[in-house]
């Protein structure tokens, strides 16, 4: 393997999850709710940060098959991932300098920046096939995620210190937080440039120059295995990411402080570091669909639990949980959806496992905030997150039982 391809490979998902711990879960929403959107109330409020959300992923949605069978065609992949992280890195600074109330304009730059991110995303999780060896895809793919948690972990951290220190300051980027964006922003840019100058070209892919997404879907449901995988994927990760949007925004409607919130935060991205290895660990024990089906369980756990939140304790120990899962289903899920790629169709297969999944994005939040919005009770809206994960552990079980007929 070579290494310094492998390192820069984990190097990029240390670089993009300043953006998904700092701004996506941790600083967004509280200045969304204290700074961007004060004139609404908790439940309008909300529904405005799903539909910021899902515009995003629709966005994606839209994009990603085509931009994945182009990536494959023209062996650029490399190319793409800088365009949309530079998208992503860009309007993230830009966030900084938008003002009070300004809730609509908000929304669209946070949007574009989630858009950018996670069009990145579709390029980087396809060079996961450029490592020759899949049995070692668990291992690639979970050590990804895991340093992806630490340094979102310790971009988290920095960014606390840094306000903590200048809480005086009137400054209105820092007054009002604003000034993580910046932060977040470079965090990104500077290490992922490793994987920009250490990436090679991938090899000229001669398969899929004169295919269309028409084929691309024709293939893929007359491929049952894949097919069952994509539907099952598609529904569970709906739970895990919207959890990940939605959480900090629960916690503030539960009465706890946005400082309560941010430790909390914390502590899930540290747990993340050692719980995704862990996952790993029990997939190499048994395989890894045990894994998946694992971090399921636990999943439908949390959702109970959150539901029945009374305290700050229960609210850490839920944390904790989704710490030690979250990476390790996202990993796992990865390396999984890897081993069911045909050979040299990386961008084109990625690219619908990523509109798939950010699908599920689209819907999650939607829903939380819908019936949050319909219920009055973000507990309930919460709460409806559970029937995702059910219904994902059916569907990945009869993908399983195809897989071995």
């Amino acid at each position: 393997m070579d290494k310094k391809k492998y390192y820069s490979w984990i190097l990029y998902d240390w670089a993009n999850s300043a953006y998904a711990t700092v701004v996506l879960a941790g600083f967004f929403p509280i200045i969304f709710a204290d700074y961007y959107a004060t004139e609404f109330l908790e439940t309008t409020r909300t529904l405005l940060l799903g539909i910021a959300n899902s515009s995003a992923s629709l966005l994606l949605i839209v994009f990603a098959p085509l931009l994945g069978l182009i990536a494959d065609r023209n062996n650029n992949r490399k190319r793409f991932l800088i365009i949309f992280a530079l998208l992503g890195i860009s309007s993230t600074f830009i966030l900084t300098f938008i003002g009070n109330d300004d809730w609509a304009l908000a929304s669209i730059f946070f949007s574009i920046s989630l858009l950018g991110f996670m069009l990145s995303n579709v390029f980087y999780d396809s060079m996961l096939l450029n490592f020759n060896d899949k049995s070692s895809y668990d291992s690639i793919s979970s050590y990804g995620y895991a340093f992806g948690y630490l340094g979102g972990g310790i971009a988290f951290v920095l960014s606390i210190l840094f306000l903590l220190v200048n809480k005086e300051s009137n400054l209105d980027f820092i007054e009002n937080k604003k000034i993580v964006f910046i932060f977040a922003s470079l965090w990104w840019l500077i290490f992922m440039l490793p994987l920009v100058l250490n990436w090679d070209h991938d090899t000229k892919n001669i398969k899929s120059q004169k295919r269309s997404l028409k084929d691309t879907f024709k293939d893929i449901y007359n491929n049952k295995v894949i097919l069952y995988f994509l539907v099952a994927y598609w529904v569970y990760i709906d739970g895990v990411d919207t959890i990940i949007r939605m959480a900090v925004n629960y916690g503030l409607t539960l009465g706890f402080t946005p400082d309560d919130l941010l430790i909390a935060l914390l502590v899930t991205q540290f747990v993340a570091f050692p719980g995704t290895l862990l996952i790993n660990r029990i997939a190499e024990h048994k395989n890894t669909e045990f894994g998946i089906l694992f971090c399921l369980i636990i999943y439908l756990l949390i959702t109970y639990l959150s539901y029945n939140l009374t305290n700050l304790i229960e609210f850490f120990a839920v944390a904790i949980l989704i710490g030690f899962v979250q990476g390790g289903i996202q990993a796992l899920s990865r390396s999984y959806y890897s081993t069911l790629v045909p050979k040299g169709r990386d961008c084109e297969y990625f690219g619908i496992y990523n509109m798939l999944g950010k699908f599920a994005a689209l819907l999650g939040p939607i829903i939380v905030g819908s019936i949050t919005y319909i219920s009055g009770s973000t507990r309930i809206g919460i709460l409806s997150l559970s029937i995702f994960f059910i219904i994902g552990i059916f569907l990945f079980l009869k993908h399983k039982k195809m897989k071995y007929l």
